[in-house]
Formats: structure tokens, sequence, C-alpha cells
């Protein structure tokens, strides 16, 4: 955000008082490192500037903006977005949940001939308070640090929901810039693909919207949680091929469930975001689209043919590279679609055997 603001400061004092000394060479591989680090290509010159139509008081006007303005203009809008605080209270609740799970246990094996009822958590409750003090304190201390480190571990997932939601409102949005009554909706400019800097600028808004956020930190606490959520389910499913149902008289049984229950709702919801994020950044129909659009322009304006031959070849090369670039990112594992499915399944499945484990 603060290399777009920046850039667009810059952009503003070139076009105001235009630079007459030659800038030095440090300067140079300052800037060029910043292009590298962020955008491919030669796409944040200056003068690479493409117009527009902005929706102002119902009004459509038609303004000249850069690709780092757009993208500055999608960025802020999304950071300005208020935090939802669902994803952190449910994490709350949970914590709370894993940190009375003895305490459940407990009545559940108080009274064997009724199980968990009333009748089961009252004698567990009297039995609590007739222990020495020392105990108790034990027990309270407990509860204490596996609230605490159950909330830190949870941690973890809410912000890689919020990274995931951020990126998925980067792609909604960046989907919307193309389509007229989406981008007047959202508030957004709105441009078509019907020249070659439009379609230059189109892509290297693609490729920067695409590479903001923390992507490798989130991706490892996605993988790691995903692959010791499997070893969880691994361990109970073993457990209860090989005891029945006297497996869950064990209080690790009962902890394992809790955790893999825990960590499946949210991977669910970074899977299915992930999936969201990929079919939003899927530009092949857009692409086509934009192409038949061209084709219909094309018999309007007969004056303008060449030039709408040319942005329709170089559709097609980008329709043809970005379906290559996309098969080869498809194979991470926490975007790909083949995980995402199997993950809903799989956890489908893992869920209804659990309760029919419960409830017979």
């Amino acid at each position: 955000k603060q290399w777009y603001q920046r850039r667009v400061r810059e952009e503003k004092e070139e076009k105001d008082h235009p630079r007459t000394h030659t800038p030095s060479g440090e300067a140079v591989k300052m800037e060029q490192g910043h292009r590298d680090s962020i955008v491919t290509g030669d796409t944040n010159s200056r003068a690479e500037r493409i117009r527009v139509k902005l929706w102002m008081n119902e009004e459509l006007v038609k303004v000249e903006m850069s690709p780092l303005e757009i993208g500055y203009q999608i960025i802020s809008k999304v950071e300005n977005m208020k935090t939802s605080l669902e994803y952190l209270w449910l994490g709350v609740l949970l914590s709370f949940i894993m940190s009375i799970l003895p305490f459940i246990f407990r009545a559940h094996n108080a009274d064997k001939h009724s199980g968990f009822s009333k009748q089961a958590v009252l004698l567990s409750i009297d039995e609590l308070l007739g222990e020495p003090l020392e105990l108790q304190l034990i027990h309270f201390i407990g509860f204490i640090l596996t609230m605490s480190l159950s909330i830190c571990f949870i941690t973890l997932f809410v912000v890689a929901e919020r990274a995931y939601s951020q990126r998925y409102l980067y792609a909604k949005y960046f989907n919307a810039l193309t389509t007229m009554r989406r981008a007047k909706q959202h508030g957004l400019p709105h441009f078509r693909l019907r020249s070659i800097q439009n379609i230059k600028a189109w892509l290297s808004l693609r490729s920067v919207l695409r590479r903001v956020g923390p992507l490798r930190s989130v991706g490892i606490i996605i993988t790691s949680s995903f692959l010791i959520m499997l070893t969880i389910l691994t361990v109970v499913c073993i457990q209860f091929f090989s005891k029945g149902s006297s497996s869950m008289n064990l209080y690790f049984i009962w902890e394992a469930m809790a955790w893999s229950m825990c960590l499946g709702m949210y991977l669910l919801r970074l899977f299915t975001l992930g999936n969201d994020i990929s079919e939003r950044f899927d530009s092949q129909s857009l692409l086509i689209t934009e192409q038949i659009n061209i084709y219909f322009f094309m018999q309007q304006s007969p004056q303008k043919k060449e030039q709408l031959i040319h942005a329709n070849q170089v559709l097609q090369l980008s329709s043809k590279l970005l379906k290559e670039i996309d098969n080869r990112e498809n194979n991470n594992f926490v975007l790909s679609p083949f995980v995402s499915q199997f993950l809903r399944i799989f956890l489908l499945s893992a869920f209804s055997g659990l309760a029919s484990e419960f409830l017979g």
C-alpha cells in the first residue's frame, strides 16, 4: 500500500512538474528493484494511462488513470472495509469448549448407567467441590492454560481467514472492472479490453492483485494444519477399529475428535475461500467474452478494424499464457480445486461417522 501511495504521488508530481534532470544510477536501480519485486515487465511506466469510466454522483464521466491508481483504489477499498469478527468469536467459543472438555468427560463417566445427563453433571460438580483445595487449584490452572493456548492456536486460523477474505475481495473487485454493471455497483472504474494498452494494464493489475498479502505464511499454516488433522483422524479411526465403542472411555479420543472438528471447520472455510479466489481470477471465460465483443465492435466501427484485430490477437495469446500459468499455480496445495473437493468429501464423511458413533 505504501509503495502504491508513493508511486501515485510521484506520477502526479511528474505530471505537474516534469523532470528535467537525469536520475542517478542508485535511484534507477531502486526503482527497478521495486518493479521487479512487485510487477513483472515495464507496466509501471508513468506514460501508460488508460481511459476509464467512473460514476460520480450517478453521472458517468471518462477520465485517464494509470494501472497503479486503479490497483490502489481496489486495495484501499478492501482495506477500509469493516473487519468481520465472526470467526474470532467462534474461536473463543471453541477454546472455551476445549477448556471444559475434561469436565464434560468426567460428567460422562460419572454415572455409567445414565451417561451424560443432568444427574451426572450434578454428581461430577459435587465430586469436584469435595476435592482438596490443591486439586481444585490445579484444575483451575489447567482450565486457564488450555483456554490461553487454544486461543493462541486458533488466532492463526483467524488471521489466515482474514487474509483469504481480503484476497477474495481483491479477486471480486478485479473481476468487476470489465463489467459496467458490477463496476457501477462497487464504485470502481470500468474499461474494456479493446486495445493493447488496456490489455497490458489489465494483465499487470491481475499479476499484482494475485500476490497481495501474506501468501507463504498462510499457506504454511493451512498445509501443516491439514496434515495435523489427517494424523489425528487416522489415530482416532485406528483406535475405533481396534477397540470399538470402548474407545469413548479414553480422554485423548475425546480431545482428538474435538480438535479434528475445530480444525475441520476452519479448514473448510479456508479451502472454500481458496477455491472461490481461483474461480474469480480464472479469466478464460472473460477473455473469450472480450474476443466476442471485439468482433461485434468491429462491425460497428470498421475504421478501427486493424487496431481491433491486433487487440484480438493479444487476447488470444494472453488466454493461452494465463491458462498455462493457472495450471502451474493450481498445483499449489492451498489453492488446488482437487484438494478443496477432497477436503469437503473427507470432512463430511468424518463428521457423519463421528455423529453415528455418538448418536448410534
